[in-house]
Protein backbone atom coordinates (compact mmCIF):
# COMPACT_ATOMS: atom_id res chain seq x y z
CA UNK A 1 0.00 0.00 0.00
CA UNK A 2 1.57 3.67 -0.59
CA UNK A 3 2.14 5.63 1.80
CA UNK A 4 -0.02 8.60 0.35
CA UNK A 5 -3.14 6.13 0.98
CA UNK A 6 -2.45 6.22 4.78
CA UNK A 7 -4.46 7.63 7.16
CA UNK A 8 -2.33 8.33 9.98
CA UNK A 9 -3.73 7.09 13.73
CA UNK A 10 -0.92 8.45 16.27
CA UNK A 11 -1.69 6.87 19.23
CA UNK A 12 1.05 6.34 21.66
CA UNK A 13 2.89 6.59 25.27
CA UNK A 14 5.71 9.11 25.86
CA UNK A 15 8.32 6.76 27.07
CA UNK A 16 11.53 8.50 25.54
CA UNK A 17 14.94 5.73 25.26
CA UNK A 18 17.23 8.00 26.61
CA UNK A 19 15.44 10.87 26.58
CA UNK A 20 13.98 12.54 29.73
CA UNK A 21 11.85 15.44 30.59
CA UNK A 22 10.59 17.34 33.87
CA UNK A 23 7.69 15.63 35.82
CA UNK A 24 5.38 18.52 34.90
CA UNK A 25 5.77 18.12 31.34
CA UNK A 26 5.19 14.63 31.50
CA UNK A 27 2.20 15.17 33.12
CA UNK A 28 1.15 17.01 30.65
CA UNK A 29 1.66 14.28 27.93
CA UNK A 30 0.01 11.59 29.99
CA UNK A 31 -3.60 13.82 30.01
CA UNK A 32 -3.52 15.27 26.97
CA UNK A 33 -6.16 13.78 25.09
CA UNK A 34 -4.18 13.78 21.86
CA UNK A 35 -2.58 11.31 23.98
CA UNK A 36 -4.14 8.62 25.05
CA UNK A 37 -3.78 5.60 27.46
CA UNK A 38 -2.55 2.87 25.66
CA UNK A 39 -5.21 0.94 26.38
CA UNK A 40 -7.98 3.05 24.59
CA UNK A 41 -6.04 2.81 21.48
CA UNK A 42 -7.10 0.68 18.00
CA UNK A 43 -4.06 -1.46 17.84
CA UNK A 44 -4.27 -0.97 13.86
CA UNK A 45 -3.60 2.57 14.58
CA UNK A 46 -0.51 1.86 16.63
CA UNK A 47 0.69 -0.69 14.34
CA UNK A 48 0.12 1.43 11.38
CA UNK A 49 2.67 4.31 13.56
CA UNK A 50 5.35 1.61 13.91
CA UNK A 51 5.17 0.91 10.33
CA UNK A 52 5.86 4.34 9.32
CA UNK A 53 8.32 5.08 11.87
CA UNK A 54 10.11 1.98 10.94
CA UNK A 55 10.55 3.04 7.36
CA UNK A 56 11.49 6.49 8.75
CA UNK A 57 14.10 4.43 10.90
CA UNK A 58 15.32 2.42 7.65
CA UNK A 59 15.71 5.54 5.18
CA UNK A 60 14.47 9.09 6.12
CA UNK A 61 14.98 11.61 4.04
CA UNK A 62 12.88 15.09 3.83
CA UNK A 63 12.52 16.03 -0.10
CA UNK A 64 14.44 19.22 0.16
CA UNK A 65 18.55 19.96 1.51
CA UNK A 66 17.22 22.10 4.14
CA UNK A 67 15.55 19.66 6.32
CA UNK A 68 17.64 16.94 5.25
CA UNK A 69 18.15 14.22 7.88
CA UNK A 70 19.59 10.63 7.39
CA UNK A 71 18.78 7.11 8.87
CA UNK A 72 20.15 3.70 8.76
CA UNK A 73 20.79 3.13 5.23
CA UNK A 74 22.03 6.47 4.17
CA UNK A 75 24.83 6.58 6.43
CA UNK A 76 25.62 2.81 5.47
CA UNK A 77 25.55 3.96 1.61
CA UNK A 78 27.89 7.18 2.16
CA UNK A 79 30.34 4.87 3.98
CA UNK A 80 30.38 1.97 1.46
CA UNK A 81 30.93 4.49 -1.61
CA UNK A 82 26.96 4.18 -2.81
CA UNK A 83 26.25 7.50 -2.03
CA UNK A 84 28.69 10.55 -1.13
CA UNK A 85 30.76 11.06 2.01
CA UNK A 86 32.20 14.71 2.65
CA UNK A 87 34.85 13.29 5.18
CA UNK A 88 37.71 13.78 4.92
CA UNK A 89 38.70 12.54 8.19
CA UNK A 90 36.46 9.58 9.68
CA UNK A 91 36.87 10.40 13.09
CA UNK A 92 35.13 14.28 12.25
CA UNK A 93 32.87 13.18 9.07
CA UNK A 94 29.93 12.89 11.17
CA UNK A 95 29.30 14.48 14.59
CA UNK A 96 26.77 12.88 17.32
CA UNK A 97 24.10 14.87 16.59
CA UNK A 98 24.11 13.19 13.05
CA UNK A 99 22.68 10.01 14.29
CA UNK A 100 19.98 11.67 16.54
CA UNK A 101 16.88 10.71 13.98
CA UNK A 102 18.11 7.62 13.55
CA UNK A 103 18.06 6.73 17.36
CA UNK A 104 14.97 9.29 17.62
CA UNK A 105 12.45 6.76 15.13
CA UNK A 106 13.80 4.06 17.25
CA UNK A 107 12.91 4.91 20.64
CA UNK A 108 11.19 8.80 21.11
CA UNK A 109 9.62 11.31 19.18
CA UNK A 110 9.34 12.39 15.66
CA UNK A 111 11.38 15.39 15.38
CA UNK A 112 9.62 16.36 11.95
CA UNK A 113 6.25 15.93 12.90
CA UNK A 114 6.36 15.81 17.06
CA UNK A 115 4.14 13.20 17.56
CA UNK A 116 5.01 10.24 19.50
CA UNK A 117 6.49 7.77 16.85
CA UNK A 118 9.33 5.16 18.15
CA UNK A 119 9.67 1.91 16.70
CA UNK A 120 10.79 0.11 20.25
CA UNK A 121 8.50 2.36 22.18
CA UNK A 122 5.72 1.84 20.09
CA UNK A 123 5.98 -1.43 19.44
CA UNK A 124 6.64 -2.84 23.37
CA UNK A 125 2.71 -0.82 23.94
CA UNK A 126 1.52 -2.55 21.48
CA UNK A 127 1.97 -6.22 21.38
CA UNK A 128 0.34 -6.45 25.25
CA UNK A 129 -3.12 -4.75 23.58
CA UNK A 130 -2.95 -6.77 20.88
CA UNK A 131 -2.30 -10.11 22.73
CA UNK A 132 -5.09 -8.86 24.65
CA UNK A 133 -7.71 -8.44 21.56
CA UNK A 134 -6.38 -11.30 20.16
CA UNK A 135 -5.07 -9.73 17.30
CA UNK A 136 -2.20 -12.08 17.02
CA UNK A 137 -0.52 -10.57 13.89
CA UNK A 138 -0.23 -7.34 15.09
CA UNK A 139 1.69 -8.46 17.68
CA UNK A 140 3.98 -10.60 15.13
CA UNK A 141 4.38 -8.15 12.45
CA UNK A 142 5.57 -5.31 15.74
CA UNK A 143 7.84 -7.78 17.22
CA UNK A 144 9.42 -8.49 13.47
CA UNK A 145 9.87 -4.78 12.86
CA UNK A 146 11.21 -4.20 16.79
CA UNK A 147 13.57 -7.37 15.96
CA UNK A 148 15.02 -5.24 12.93
CA UNK A 149 15.37 -1.97 14.82
CA UNK A 150 17.08 -3.50 17.96
CA UNK A 151 19.49 -5.36 15.31
CA UNK A 152 20.35 -2.49 13.43
CA UNK A 153 20.99 -0.19 16.43
CA UNK A 154 23.48 -2.47 17.97
CA UNK A 155 25.00 -3.10 14.29
CA UNK A 156 25.52 0.94 14.23
CA UNK A 157 26.09 1.42 17.79
CA UNK A 158 27.09 -0.95 20.12
CA UNK A 159 25.17 -1.77 23.35
CA UNK A 160 21.82 -0.03 23.40
CA UNK A 161 18.84 -0.01 25.60
CA UNK A 162 16.31 -2.54 25.65
CA UNK A 163 15.39 -4.37 28.20
CA UNK A 164 14.91 -0.96 30.03
CA UNK A 165 13.74 0.85 27.27
CA UNK A 166 10.63 1.54 27.58
CA UNK A 167 9.67 1.13 31.27
CA UNK A 168 8.55 5.02 31.81
CA UNK A 169 9.07 6.29 34.90
CA UNK A 170 10.73 3.23 36.29
CA UNK A 171 13.73 3.85 34.13
CA UNK A 172 13.60 7.59 32.56
CA UNK A 173 17.72 6.97 31.75
CA UNK A 174 18.02 3.07 30.43
CA UNK A 175 21.23 1.37 30.69
CA UNK A 176 22.46 -0.13 27.67
CA UNK A 177 22.14 -3.83 27.11
CA UNK A 178 25.64 -5.49 26.03
CA UNK A 179 25.34 -6.22 21.72
CA UNK A 180 25.57 -9.59 22.02
CA UNK A 181 22.45 -9.79 24.93
CA UNK A 182 20.53 -7.23 22.58
CA UNK A 183 21.45 -9.58 19.44
CA UNK A 184 20.04 -12.69 21.61
CA UNK A 185 16.65 -10.12 22.03
CA UNK A 186 16.67 -10.17 18.56
CA UNK A 187 16.19 -13.84 18.01
CA UNK A 188 13.93 -14.11 20.61
CA UNK A 189 11.43 -11.55 19.48
CA UNK A 190 11.36 -13.34 16.16
CA UNK A 191 10.64 -16.47 17.41
CA UNK A 192 7.64 -14.82 19.44
CA UNK A 193 6.59 -13.42 15.98
CA UNK A 194 6.56 -16.93 14.54
CA UNK A 195 4.98 -18.03 17.67
CA UNK A 196 2.09 -15.64 17.41
CA UNK A 197 2.00 -15.95 13.27
CA UNK A 198 1.18 -19.48 14.09
CA UNK A 199 -2.09 -18.57 16.43
CA UNK A 200 -5.20 -18.25 15.34
CA UNK A 201 -5.83 -14.14 14.69
CA UNK A 202 -9.01 -12.27 15.60
CA UNK A 203 -8.45 -10.19 12.75
CA UNK A 204 -5.77 -9.34 10.22
CA UNK A 205 -4.10 -5.55 9.89
CA UNK A 206 -6.31 -3.33 8.36
CA UNK A 207 -3.49 -1.56 6.62
CA UNK A 208 -0.15 -3.44 5.98
CA UNK A 209 2.17 -0.99 4.20
CA UNK A 210 4.67 -4.09 3.69
CA UNK A 211 2.69 -7.10 2.24
CA UNK A 212 -1.04 -8.12 1.23
CA UNK A 213 -3.49 -9.71 2.80
CA UNK A 214 -7.03 -10.48 3.29
CA UNK A 215 -9.78 -8.30 4.62
CA UNK A 216 -10.97 -10.59 7.72
CA UNK A 217 -8.44 -13.29 7.52
CA UNK A 218 -4.65 -13.01 7.99
CA UNK A 219 -3.41 -16.11 6.28
CA UNK A 220 -1.62 -14.32 3.58
CA UNK A 221 0.07 -11.76 6.43
CA UNK A 222 0.64 -14.85 8.21
CA UNK A 223 2.60 -16.19 5.56
CA UNK A 224 4.65 -13.65 4.72
CA UNK A 225 5.62 -12.28 7.95
CA UNK A 226 6.43 -15.82 9.05
CA UNK A 227 8.98 -15.98 5.87
CA UNK A 228 10.47 -12.52 6.68
CA UNK A 229 11.09 -13.27 10.65
CA UNK A 230 13.00 -16.42 9.63
CA UNK A 231 15.33 -14.86 6.92
CA UNK A 232 16.07 -12.04 9.62
CA UNK A 233 17.35 -14.80 11.71
CA UNK A 234 19.36 -16.13 8.81
CA UNK A 235 20.64 -12.80 8.43
CA UNK A 236 21.34 -11.75 12.08
CA UNK A 237 22.76 -15.40 12.61
CA UNK A 238 24.91 -14.78 9.70
CA UNK A 239 26.07 -11.23 10.89
CA UNK A 240 27.40 -13.07 13.80
CA UNK A 241 29.57 -15.97 12.07
CA UNK A 242 32.68 -14.21 13.13
CA UNK A 243 32.74 -14.71 16.61
CA UNK A 244 29.58 -17.30 17.64
CA UNK A 245 30.49 -21.06 16.45
CA UNK A 246 27.35 -22.11 17.06
CA UNK A 247 25.64 -20.18 14.41
CA UNK A 248 26.13 -23.03 11.71
CA UNK A 249 24.21 -25.28 12.70
CA UNK A 250 21.60 -22.66 13.50
CA UNK A 251 22.03 -21.34 9.88
CA UNK A 252 22.01 -25.05 8.42
CA UNK A 253 18.53 -25.81 9.92
CA UNK A 254 16.97 -22.35 8.60
CA UNK A 255 18.21 -23.40 5.28
CA UNK A 256 16.94 -27.22 5.38
CA UNK A 257 13.34 -26.06 6.20
CA UNK A 258 13.90 -23.41 3.58
CA UNK A 259 10.96 -21.01 4.18
CA UNK A 260 12.90 -17.95 3.28
CA UNK A 261 12.41 -15.23 1.02
CA UNK A 262 13.94 -17.20 -2.16
CA UNK A 263 11.03 -15.46 -4.53
CA UNK A 264 9.84 -11.99 -5.40
CA UNK A 265 6.83 -11.87 -4.22
CA UNK A 266 7.99 -12.42 -1.08
CA UNK A 267 10.31 -8.77 -0.96
CA UNK A 268 10.21 -6.84 1.76
CA UNK A 269 9.76 -3.56 0.13
CA UNK A 270 8.30 -0.45 0.84
CA UNK A 271 5.68 1.44 -1.31
CA UNK A 272 6.07 5.05 -1.81
CA UNK A 273 3.73 7.69 -3.69
CA UNK A 274 3.96 10.35 -5.61
CA UNK A 275 2.07 13.03 -3.74
CA UNK A 276 3.83 16.04 -3.62
CA UNK A 277 2.25 17.81 -0.38
CA UNK A 278 0.14 16.82 2.49
CA UNK A 279 2.15 14.84 2.95
CA UNK A 280 5.12 14.19 0.36
CA UNK A 281 4.66 10.58 -0.14
CA UNK A 282 7.83 10.48 -2.88
CA UNK A 283 10.70 8.86 -2.45
CA UNK A 284 13.22 10.65 -0.73
CA UNK A 285 16.23 11.19 -2.87
CA UNK A 286 13.61 11.82 -6.17
CA UNK A 287 12.25 14.48 -3.83
CA UNK A 288 16.10 15.68 -3.40
CA UNK A 289 17.43 14.76 -7.26
CA UNK A 290 14.18 15.74 -9.16
CA UNK A 291 13.16 19.47 -8.41
CA UNK A 292 11.34 22.28 -10.19
CA UNK A 293 14.38 24.21 -10.90
CA UNK A 294 16.14 21.62 -12.45
CA UNK A 295 19.79 20.20 -11.12
CA UNK A 296 20.25 17.53 -8.61
CA UNK A 297 20.46 18.31 -5.34
CA UNK A 298 23.10 15.70 -4.20
CA UNK A 299 25.92 13.67 -5.30
CA UNK A 300 26.10 9.93 -5.96
CA UNK A 301 28.98 7.70 -5.46
CA UNK A 302 31.80 7.78 -8.02
CA UNK A 303 32.82 4.40 -7.00
CA UNK A 304 29.86 2.69 -7.18
CA UNK A 305 29.02 3.84 -10.78
CA UNK A 306 31.99 3.04 -11.98
CA UNK A 307 31.41 -0.68 -10.30
CA UNK A 308 28.39 -0.57 -12.09
CA UNK A 309 29.21 0.81 -15.27
CA UNK A 310 33.01 0.31 -15.76
CA UNK A 311 34.78 -2.14 -13.38
CA UNK A 312 34.53 -5.37 -14.90
CA UNK A 313 35.41 -3.39 -18.40
CA UNK A 314 38.67 -2.86 -17.97
CA UNK A 315 37.61 1.06 -16.25
CA UNK A 316 35.82 2.06 -19.71
CA UNK A 317 31.59 2.46 -19.39
CA UNK A 318 29.99 -0.01 -21.41
CA UNK A 319 26.15 0.84 -21.82
CA UNK A 320 25.46 -2.50 -22.86
CA UNK A 321 27.12 -4.72 -19.59
CA UNK A 322 25.05 -4.80 -16.31
CA UNK A 323 21.48 -4.28 -17.67
CA UNK A 324 20.74 -2.08 -14.24
CA UNK A 325 22.63 0.62 -15.14
CA UNK A 326 20.38 2.66 -17.18
CA UNK A 327 17.60 1.68 -14.09
CA UNK A 328 19.74 2.86 -11.55
CA UNK A 329 21.10 5.95 -12.99
CA UNK A 330 20.56 9.08 -14.58
CA UNK A 331 22.54 11.44 -16.95
CA UNK A 332 22.11 14.93 -17.10
CA UNK A 333 24.43 15.41 -19.39
CA UNK A 334 26.17 12.95 -22.33
CA UNK A 335 30.08 14.53 -22.10
CA UNK A 336 32.28 16.47 -20.12
CA UNK A 337 32.00 19.52 -22.23
CA UNK A 338 30.56 21.70 -19.73
CA UNK A 339 34.02 20.54 -17.44
CA UNK A 340 35.81 23.68 -16.02
CA UNK A 341 37.51 25.31 -13.17
CA UNK A 342 34.50 26.40 -11.94
CA UNK A 343 32.03 23.95 -12.84
CA UNK A 344 34.45 20.77 -12.05
CA UNK A 345 37.48 22.05 -10.67
CA UNK A 346 38.64 18.02 -9.99
CA UNK A 347 38.49 17.41 -13.59
CA UNK A 348 41.76 18.56 -14.96
CA UNK A 349 43.03 15.69 -12.49
CA UNK A 350 41.15 13.22 -13.97
CA UNK A 351 41.53 10.44 -16.27
CA UNK A 352 40.03 12.85 -19.15
CA UNK A 353 41.62 15.98 -18.25
CA UNK A 354 45.64 14.97 -17.96
CA UNK A 355 45.37 12.09 -14.99
CA UNK A 356 47.62 14.29 -12.52
CA UNK A 357 46.19 12.16 -9.74
CA UNK A 358 46.97 12.94 -5.80
CA UNK A 359 50.76 11.10 -5.35
CA UNK A 360 48.96 8.68 -2.46
CA UNK A 361 45.96 7.87 -4.68
CA UNK A 362 45.96 4.31 -7.09
CA UNK A 363 45.96 4.79 -10.99
CA UNK A 364 43.01 5.09 -12.71
CA UNK A 365 41.25 3.07 -14.22
CA UNK A 366 43.06 -0.24 -12.91
CA UNK A 367 41.75 0.56 -9.39
CA UNK A 368 39.60 2.98 -8.73
CA UNK A 369 37.49 6.25 -10.83
CA UNK A 370 38.74 9.95 -9.58
CA UNK A 371 36.34 12.73 -10.02
CA UNK A 372 34.39 11.70 -13.24
CA UNK A 373 33.53 7.86 -14.77
CA UNK A 374 32.96 8.56 -18.64
CA UNK A 375 30.02 9.05 -20.79
CA UNK A 376 28.42 11.49 -19.01
CA UNK A 377 28.53 9.64 -15.36
CA UNK A 378 28.99 12.15 -12.71
CA UNK A 379 28.87 12.07 -8.59
CA UNK A 380 31.56 12.42 -6.08
CA UNK A 381 34.60 10.81 -4.70
CA UNK A 382 34.94 9.48 -1.74
CA UNK A 383 36.00 11.71 1.35
CA UNK A 384 35.95 14.89 -0.95
CA UNK A 385 35.12 17.52 1.36
CA UNK A 386 35.50 20.38 -0.73
CA UNK A 387 32.33 22.98 -1.72
CA UNK A 388 30.50 22.19 -4.44
CA UNK A 389 30.57 24.33 -7.57
CA UNK A 390 27.61 25.36 -9.91
CA UNK A 391 26.97 21.54 -11.01
CA UNK A 392 23.59 20.75 -10.13
CA UNK A 393 22.99 20.56 -13.52
CA UNK A 394 25.26 17.85 -14.89
CA UNK A 395 25.38 15.68 -11.28
CA UNK A 396 23.77 12.33 -12.40
CA UNK A 397 20.74 11.39 -10.62
CA UNK A 398 18.83 8.31 -8.80
CA UNK A 399 17.01 6.85 -11.43
CA UNK A 400 13.81 4.38 -12.22
CA UNK A 401 15.02 1.91 -9.58
CA UNK A 402 14.61 1.89 -6.93
CA UNK A 403 13.55 6.09 -6.23
CA UNK A 404 11.02 6.15 -9.16
CA UNK A 405 13.20 8.64 -11.11
CA UNK A 406 13.69 9.03 -14.88
CA UNK A 407 14.83 5.88 -16.68
CA UNK A 408 17.92 6.74 -18.76
CA UNK A 409 17.48 6.60 -22.18
CA UNK A 410 20.26 9.09 -23.72
CA UNK A 411 17.84 12.38 -23.21
CA UNK A 412 20.58 13.87 -21.57
CA UNK A 413 18.18 16.82 -20.07
CA UNK A 414 17.84 18.19 -16.97
CA UNK A 415 16.05 16.88 -14.24
CA UNK A 416 12.46 18.36 -13.08
CA UNK A 417 9.87 17.52 -10.87
CA UNK A 418 7.19 14.73 -12.11
CA UNK A 419 9.61 13.59 -14.71
CA UNK A 420 10.01 9.73 -14.69
CA UNK A 421 7.95 7.76 -12.03
CA UNK A 422 6.84 11.11 -10.09
CA UNK A 423 8.75 9.47 -6.90
CA UNK A 424 6.66 6.34 -6.47
CA UNK A 425 9.75 3.93 -5.67
CA UNK A 426 10.51 1.46 -2.72
CA UNK A 427 12.64 1.04 0.17
CA UNK A 428 14.29 -2.59 -0.78
CA UNK A 429 15.04 -3.76 2.80
CA UNK A 430 14.84 -7.55 2.54
CA UNK A 431 14.89 -8.68 -1.24
CA UNK A 432 14.74 -12.35 -2.52
CA UNK A 433 18.54 -11.64 -4.36
CA UNK A 434 19.99 -10.82 -0.57
CA UNK A 435 18.40 -14.45 0.55
CA UNK A 436 20.93 -16.04 -2.28
CA UNK A 437 23.79 -13.94 -2.12
CA UNK A 438 23.73 -14.73 1.87
CA UNK A 439 23.13 -18.49 1.34
CA UNK A 440 26.35 -18.23 -1.29
CA UNK A 441 28.09 -16.78 1.55
CA UNK A 442 27.07 -19.35 3.94
CA UNK A 443 27.75 -22.30 2.03
CA UNK A 444 31.53 -20.69 1.44
CA UNK A 445 31.96 -19.63 4.78
CA UNK A 446 30.34 -21.89 7.01
CA UNK A 447 30.28 -25.65 5.21
CA UNK A 448 26.55 -25.63 5.16
CA UNK A 449 24.68 -27.43 2.69
CA UNK A 450 22.10 -25.40 0.66
CA UNK A 451 19.04 -27.40 -0.54
CA UNK A 452 19.74 -28.35 -4.43
CA UNK A 453 22.21 -25.62 -4.97
CA UNK A 454 25.75 -24.62 -4.74
CA UNK A 455 27.53 -20.90 -4.04
CA UNK A 456 27.91 -20.80 -7.62
CA UNK A 457 24.30 -21.48 -8.44
CA UNK A 458 23.42 -18.72 -5.41
CA UNK A 459 25.32 -16.38 -6.54
CA UNK A 460 23.84 -16.91 -9.89
CA UNK A 461 20.25 -16.82 -9.04
CA UNK A 462 21.06 -13.86 -7.03
CA UNK A 463 22.56 -12.33 -10.16
CA UNK A 464 19.50 -12.90 -12.19
CA UNK A 465 16.65 -12.21 -9.75
CA UNK A 466 18.24 -8.81 -8.59
CA UNK A 467 18.38 -8.19 -12.68
CA UNK A 468 14.90 -9.24 -13.73
CA UNK A 469 13.61 -7.13 -10.31
CA UNK A 470 14.88 -4.37 -11.47
CA UNK A 471 14.19 -4.44 -15.30
CA UNK A 472 10.50 -5.49 -14.29
CA UNK A 473 10.34 -2.44 -11.62
CA UNK A 474 9.37 0.41 -14.15
CA UNK A 475 6.05 -0.78 -15.53
CA UNK A 476 4.64 -1.53 -11.80
CA UNK A 477 5.03 2.38 -11.63
CA UNK A 478 3.39 3.44 -15.13
CA UNK A 479 6.95 3.74 -16.24
CA UNK A 480 7.68 2.54 -20.00
CA UNK A 481 11.45 2.36 -21.03
CA UNK A 482 12.39 3.15 -24.49
CA UNK A 483 12.71 -0.26 -26.13
CA UNK A 484 15.52 0.87 -28.15
CA UNK A 485 17.77 0.64 -25.11
CA UNK A 486 16.49 -1.57 -22.55
CA UNK A 487 18.72 -4.60 -22.04
CA UNK A 488 18.00 -7.63 -24.49
CA UNK A 489 18.27 -11.09 -23.21
CA UNK A 490 20.80 -11.64 -24.56
CA UNK A 491 22.77 -8.68 -22.81
CA UNK A 492 21.05 -10.09 -19.60
CA UNK A 493 22.77 -13.44 -20.18
CA UNK A 494 26.05 -12.14 -21.00
CA UNK A 495 26.15 -10.52 -17.73
CA UNK A 496 25.61 -13.58 -15.90
CA UNK A 497 27.56 -15.43 -17.62
CA UNK A 498 30.36 -13.15 -17.16
CA UNK A 499 29.55 -13.33 -13.56
CA UNK A 500 29.90 -17.05 -13.71
CA UNK A 501 33.38 -17.20 -15.31
CA UNK A 502 34.84 -14.63 -12.83
CA UNK A 503 33.67 -17.04 -10.44
CA UNK A 504 34.93 -19.93 -12.23
CA UNK A 505 38.34 -18.75 -12.72
CA UNK A 506 38.65 -17.73 -9.10
CA UNK A 507 41.38 -20.11 -7.04
CA UNK A 508 40.52 -19.14 -3.25
CA UNK A 509 37.33 -19.06 -1.14
CA UNK A 510 38.66 -15.43 -0.56
CA UNK A 511 38.50 -14.38 -3.91
CA UNK A 512 35.34 -16.51 -4.91
CA UNK A 513 33.89 -14.70 -1.38
CA UNK A 514 34.74 -11.11 -3.40
CA UNK A 515 32.82 -11.76 -6.13
CA UNK A 516 29.85 -13.22 -3.99
CA UNK A 517 29.97 -10.28 -1.92
CA UNK A 518 30.50 -7.43 -4.81
CA UNK A 519 27.33 -8.82 -6.82
CA UNK A 520 25.70 -8.42 -3.11
CA UNK A 521 26.88 -4.52 -3.02
CA UNK A 522 25.78 -3.98 -6.46
CA UNK A 523 22.10 -5.77 -5.77
CA UNK A 524 22.11 -3.46 -2.60
CA UNK A 525 21.45 -0.33 -4.36
CA UNK A 526 18.80 1.82 -2.19
CA UNK A 527 19.93 -0.58 0.79
CA UNK A 528 23.19 1.02 2.48
CA UNK A 529 21.96 -1.24 5.96
CA UNK A 530 23.39 -4.38 4.44
CA UNK A 531 26.15 -2.97 2.18
CA UNK A 532 27.87 -1.25 5.83
CA UNK A 533 27.26 -4.79 7.44
CA UNK A 534 28.37 -7.13 5.04
CA UNK A 535 31.64 -4.56 4.81
CA UNK A 536 32.78 -4.85 7.95
CA UNK A 537 31.70 -8.77 8.32
CA UNK A 538 33.79 -9.61 4.69
CA UNK A 539 35.70 -6.53 3.73
CA UNK A 540 33.95 -6.79 0.26
CA UNK A 541 34.22 -5.35 -2.38
CA UNK A 542 37.86 -5.66 -2.16
CA UNK A 543 38.93 -2.13 -4.41
CA UNK A 544 36.99 -0.19 -2.42
CA UNK A 545 37.58 3.58 -3.34
CA UNK A 546 39.82 5.16 -0.54
CA UNK A 547 39.41 8.62 0.52
CA UNK A 548 40.71 11.35 -1.44
CA UNK A 549 40.58 14.38 0.50
CA UNK A 550 43.44 13.68 2.48
CA UNK A 551 46.48 10.80 2.63
CA UNK A 552 45.48 9.29 5.73
CA UNK A 553 41.96 9.61 6.65
CA UNK A 554 42.26 7.31 9.49
CA UNK A 555 40.24 4.12 10.80
CA UNK A 556 37.41 3.33 9.43
CA UNK A 557 34.55 3.94 10.91
CA UNK A 558 33.66 0.80 12.58
CA UNK A 559 30.28 1.92 14.68
CA UNK A 560 29.25 5.26 14.64
CA UNK A 561 29.14 7.82 17.64
CA UNK A 562 26.19 7.90 20.44
CA UNK A 563 23.61 9.80 19.00
CA UNK A 564 23.46 13.17 20.95
CA UNK A 565 20.16 12.77 22.48
CA UNK A 566 21.56 9.71 23.95
CA UNK A 567 24.60 10.64 25.66
CA UNK A 568 23.50 14.15 26.85
CA UNK A 569 20.19 13.21 28.56
CA UNK A 570 20.95 9.84 29.74
CA UNK A 571 22.52 9.67 33.06
CA UNK A 572 23.25 5.75 32.56
CA UNK A 573 24.69 6.32 28.97
CA UNK A 574 28.38 4.90 28.18
CA UNK A 575 31.42 7.38 27.26
CA UNK A 576 31.08 8.78 23.78
CA UNK A 577 33.00 6.56 21.43
CA UNK A 578 35.52 8.11 18.60
CA UNK A 579 34.50 6.25 16.06
CA UNK A 580 38.30 7.24 14.40
CA UNK A 581 39.44 4.72 17.04
CA UNK A 582 39.90 1.21 15.66
CA UNK A 583 38.87 -0.07 19.01
CA UNK A 584 35.25 1.04 18.40
CA UNK A 585 34.25 -2.52 16.82
CA UNK A 586 30.19 -3.49 17.56
CA UNK A 587 30.64 -7.24 19.54
CA UNK A 588 30.77 -9.18 16.24
CA UNK A 589 33.29 -7.22 13.92
CA UNK A 590 36.32 -9.21 15.34
CA UNK A 591 38.48 -8.19 12.31
CA UNK A 592 41.84 -6.54 12.27
CA UNK A 593 41.76 -2.38 13.25
CA UNK A 594 42.44 -1.57 9.46
CA UNK A 595 40.56 -4.70 7.66
CA UNK A 596 38.82 -1.64 5.58
CA UNK A 597 39.27 1.91 4.78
Amino acid sequence: MNFKNIFLGIFGIAIFAGLTSCKKEFDRLSTNPNYPDPSKADADLYLNQVQLSFNNFFASTPSNLVNAHYSASDFGAQLTRQLNWTGPFYRNGYTPPSFDDEWIYAYASDPVYAINSGVINNGLALVPLAQQSKKYVHSGIARVLMAYTLGTLVDDFGDVPFSQAALGTASTSPKVDPGATAYASVQTLLDSAIADFAKPSASGPANDLFYPGGSSKDNYHSAYWTTLAKTLKLKYYMQARLVDNTVASKVQALLTEDDLINDPSQDFVFNYGINLTSPDSRHPHYGLDYVSSGGVGEYLSNYFMWMVASQKYGGVVNLTGDPRLRYYFYRQVKNYSWANSQTCPCFVNSQFGGSNFPAWYPSVPDQTPYCVIGRGYYGRDHGDNSGAPPDGSFRTAWGVYPAGGQFDADQFTTVNLGIGGAGAGINPIWLSSFTSFLEAEAALTLGVTIPQTDPRTALTNGVTTSINKVMAFPSTIGVTPSSSVVPSGSQVASYISLVQSNYDTATTNDSRLNIIMTEYYLALWGNGVEAYNNFRRTGKPNNMQPAVAVPDPGHFMRSFFYPSVFVNRNSNAPAQKNPGNAVDKVFWDNNPDDFIK
